[in-house]
């Protein structure tokens, strides 16, 4: 029976209220998946936010499977439960406490998967057997695959995939590297999504923007991502700062992005106009100049400027001490001005340099 969208909703909310905290507890937060000394290449990246991360990207996709009718065998709901179980636990190998069975980093002992499979409850959450266990810590290079062999599960190869598709929903820093990480692990999954010709019904795409101005840019990924949705059937699948990965129809029309950049625009400058217009225009003040981006002059009237700066300058937050590094530069520059010339300012001219009931 297909998974409905029902129970991915109430499985993940489960799942989020049971296990992060348990996560927390065992101090996932604080140990490195990726990052640091053994992973110097990759941007650091905590064992709980992978975690998090590759959650979020394996239900985005079996979201897409729902929403598509993509029927994919042996997927329910007790399926996607097991897949977040084991992924939960796949990074065990890298624990550097554990004793090794033999010279592979993934001989763990099965002892040590069960341990930390109960600790964080998760045997509470769904019942799967070690050697699967085992099993999800190996990828996709190693020939060590005899666990899927000797578990008990029917569907251990297709629980493994499952594990694989997040670990790298996780690993991922680009939507460029996603796309060529995930499409041989996507067309495994089925036939939907196969690469060769004829080609699956679905494939992958990306848009990214490297420019990064803020607000503005913000506007511009959400005016991308529903054009391609609303006018090209884009699904998105994960999000990066720089942009979004899609799963949409593999075969597309090849006149359909004559009108795209036009469209988008359209859509950034409609957004900039209703309601979104003063942050907008806060993000394109150049202070240094105390003027505006030229792209802000597009879609902002005179008297919206004139109310930003107007908030800018009010909200601006004077130093304190400026009265006081004034006077001691002037007496550095000026020889004639003595140390009680400096010591007598305030009772001359009747000011307080610095008040400290004013400025604490």
């Amino acid at each position: 029976m297909m998974i409905t969208k029902e129970a991915i909703e109430s499985t993940l909310s489960e799942y989020i209220q049971r296990f992060v905290p348990a996560m927390h507890q065992w101090r996932y937060h604080l140990i490195l998946a990726k990052g640091g000394p053994d992973y110097p290449h990759l941007p650091e990246q905590s064992h709980l936010a992978h975690i998090i991360n590759g959650v979020f990207g394996l239900t985005q996709l079996v979201k897409f499977l729902i929403v598509r009718s993509v029927h994919v065998p042996g997927l329910d709901e007790g399926a996607f439960r097991k897949a977040l179980a084991l992924y939960t636990v796949h990074e065990v190998h890298k624990d550097k406490d554990v004793e090794l069975l033999g010279s592979s980093q993934f001989s763990i002992p099965l002892e040590r998967l069960l341990k930390e499979y109960e600790r964080l409850g998760l045997h509470k959450f769904v019942e799967v057997d070690e050697h699967l266990m085992r099993a999800a810590n190996v990828h996709k290079r190693s020939p060590k695959h005899g666990d899927l062999l000797l578990s008990t599960e029917p569907g251990a190869s297709r629980l493994w995939l499952l594990v694989r598709l997040a670990d790298t929903f996780a690993s991922v820093k680009t939507p460029e590297e996603a796309l060529n990480s995930l499409k041989g692990y996507l067309a495994d999954l089925g036939p939907a999504f196969a690469l060769k010709r004829p080609p699956g019904r679905y494939a992958l795409y990306y848009h990214e923007l490297k420019d990064v101005r803020g607000v503005l840019t913000n506007m511009i990924h959400r005016a991308v991502a529903q054009q391609l949705a609303e006018e090209w059937d884009f699904y998105p699948l994960l999000y990066f700062a720089t942009g979004t990965l899609y799963l949409g129809p593999s075969r597309l029309d090849g006149n359909a992005a004559d009108g795209l950049i036009p469209a988008i625009a359209g859509r950034v400058l409609q957004s900039l106009t209703q309601g979104g217009g003063a942050d907008a225009i806060r993000d394109g003040l150049r202070r240094q100049k105390f003027d505006f981006e030229r792209y802000v002059y597009a879609f902002a009237m005179v008297e919206d400027l004139l109310r930003v700066v107007r908030d800018e300058t009010l909200s601006a937050k004077p130093d304190a001490r400026i009265a006081l590094k004034e006077i001691d530069g002037l007496v550095a520059k000026r020889q004639e001005l003595t140390a009680k010339w400096r010591e007598t300012v305030e009772e001359r001219f009747g000011i307080r340099l610095l008040d400290p009931k004013e400025h604490k």
